[in-house]
């Protein structure tokens, strides 16, 4: 398998006709048969039903597909960065409660301390930056612990408390703390399986078992938070992102009987060719973290090391 025969299948999938694939791409139509059926080979399955009266993927090519998009969207991304022969742009990964948080202290930093750097921030899950980590496309990565890659040497972490909230009218007046039982009885805003807060939250409130009220799903913490205050449902989530609703009351906490654990950001990834760059950026992360924890001292705390 190799990134040709990728590219071929994706447009394959976008133009659904053999020419004009190779129309796109500068080949000739065998040439591109020649990389699906390498393809093929190498997956050990047909990628395309050929009894079809109309172009049609197989369930394996469904997936290849997916897969193909993601490659080539990662290979262009090393590519451009290869190509910035000027090294003086970052990129800097953040989870969602980073960005909702000491993120912007960080970036106002940037543009004070080193203004003749341009900086890019992408924000996503642990599953969406992990292969831009892989690929070298990140400068600089900050995630949650459950990501599963090494904190880098010397650095810092951010615990974000973990609570359930919803909006006043969704909960009523609450009396005492609910139990996971009745937690689970209630309309709730859930993060997907990808995410490192779905197993605990699932576990804990039995989400295999009947589900009374309704489900609904957002793989951001930015669209949880909007959902919830819409009045979607009651969600679990860092209150950190919600803060000034809970202070103004917009928003409520709702008490459990058992606790989540904290949500650990911290940074796991640092550019060893552009190591200089990284280093400046992540001593201004630090200080970033560190002043927004002391200002927001109730749902969040920074650690050194």
């Amino acid at each position: 398998m190799n990134l040709k025969q990728l590219e071929a299948f994706y447009w394959l999938t976008k133009l659904e006709n053999f020419q004009k694939v190779a129309d796109h791409v500068g080949l000739t139509q065998p040439a591109i048969s020649a990389r699906i059926s390498g393809l093929e080979d190498s997956i050990g399955a047909p990628l395309l039903d050929r009894q079809a009266s109309n172009f049609t993927l197989t369930d394996q090519g469904q997936v290849v597909a997916e897969f193909a998009e993601n490659f080539l969207n990662l290979a262009e991304q090393l590519a451009t960065r290869m190509k910035d022969s000027q090294k003086r742009r970052l990129t800097i990964g953040l989870v969602g409660m980073v960005t909702l948080s000491w993120g912007v202290t960080l970036r106002r930093k940037l543009a004070a301390e080193r203004p003749d750097e341009l900086v890019d921030f992408i924000s996503g899950g642990n599953a969406d930056l992990n292969p831009l980590i892989r690929s070298g496309a990140i400068d600089l990565a900050f995630v949650t612990g459950e990501a599963g890659l090494p904190q880098v040497g010397g650095s810092f972490s951010v615990q974000y408390h973990v609570g359930w909230v919803a909006r006043p009218d969704v909960v009523g007046t609450l009396t005492r703390p609910l139990t996971p039982g009745e937690l689970r009885e209630l309309p709730l805003v859930l993060y997907p399986r990808s995410s490192p807060l779905y197993a605990p939250v699932a576990e804990m409130i039995g989400e295999t078992r009947r589900r009374p009220k309704a489900r609904h799903m957002a793989n951001s913490l930015g669209m949880i938070s909007d959902m919830v205050r819409a009045g979607y449902g009651v969600a679990a989530m860092p209150l950190a992102a919600v803060e000034r609703e809970l202070a103004n009351g917009l928003l409520v906490e709702v008490p459990a009987t058992v606790q989540l654990a904290p949500m650990d950001v911290r940074c796991v990834h640092l550019n060893k060719a552009r190591r200089a760059q990284a280093e400046a950026a992540l001593a201004l992360a630090r200080l970033a973290a560190e002043e927004w924890c002391r200002a927001h001292p109730r749902y969040m705390r920074f650690s050194e090391g």
